[in-house]
């Protein structure tokens, strides 16, 4: 009886493992591995095991960045069932990693969260890092990028809050590159957001341009010194050589018909 009632504070209570078989895995791709559980001092009933795979990103309110938590995907690994003291159970999992999941890049993490629903007791969790490597569409256009002498600074690949930019999460992940080579003279930085999707990639691509002078003060003001660009990639074709070249320098040449028809 005794160890039943601090069973149920938590103390000597089922315990829960997660072992991932791969931690580095593809936005798209399966998740695998096992979930160990250990039983406590008592035997306990488990209403549910659950993971949830999940994110944060930064939301700026009333002047202060704050760090939001985004669920991703939540799963139901198994219905009820008894853990017998000292026992321990394993059960195998699959995860599919959704398409509106960020690359683990930088500062920006992914994470995933396995939970036994124990009745009448102290829930047991457990937190797993998970390395969420780029869709190999991403990865051709930021190497690509970065042959072209683009650098990453040091936000890019972070989460921030976009409303209604996305169709599954609040936010968008951003990266951020400088031009230490082709471009220089002509871009303060590009930032590129991808929506992946089962065929291929859709980029949104700011242009930022690094002009000076009063003239293009008042640009920056009016934001004319900044130009989209919106493009998909095909899977069947990847990314042709050369293509993310002339898209700079066509959102340039536009910038600047455009500013002569405004200023």
């Amino acid at each position: 009886m005794l160890e039943k009632i601090l069973a149920s504070f938590g103390i000597g209570s089922a315990k829960v493992d997660t072992r991932i078989a791969e931690a580095r895995v593809r936005i798209g791709q399966e998740l695998t591995g096992e979930i160990h559980i250990t039983g406590g001092v008592a035997d306990q009933s488990i209403s549910q095991i659950y993971m949830s795979l999940y994110t944060n990103y930064y939301r700026e309110t009333a002047g202060t960045n704050e760090l939001k938590r985004e669920v991703l995907v939540s799963i139901r690994v198994s219905d009820s069932l008894t853990i017998q003291a000292g026992g321990k159970k394993v059960i195998p999992f699959k995860l599919q990693i959704p398409y509106h999941t960020p690359a683990s890049f930088g500062r920006q993490h992914v994470y995933i969260k396995t939970g036994l629903d124990i009745d009448l007791a102290v829930d047991a969790t457990d937190r797993d890092t998970v390395v969420v490597l780029p869709d190999l569409l991403m990865d051709q256009v930021l190497a690509e990028l970065e042959s072209m002498g683009f650098r990453h600074t040091n936000e890019s690949g972070i989460c921030t809050y976009r409303k209604h930019i996305h169709r599954m999460v609040p936010f968008v992940q951003e990266f951020e590159l400088e031009p230490t080579a082709l471009f220089r003279s002509e871009l303060d930085d590009i930032q590129l957001i991808f929506d992946v999707h089962p065929s291929g990639v859709d980029i949104l691509m700011e242009i930022n341009r690094n002009e000076r002078g009063l003239k293009n003060l008042v640009e920056e003001m009016l934001n004319l010194d900044e130009e989209y660009t919106r493009f998909s990639l095909d899977r069947k074709t990847g990314l042709i050589p050369g293509v993310l070249e002339t898209r700079i320098r066509e959102a340039i040449n536009r910038g600047r018909e455009a500013r002569k028809n405004k200023l």
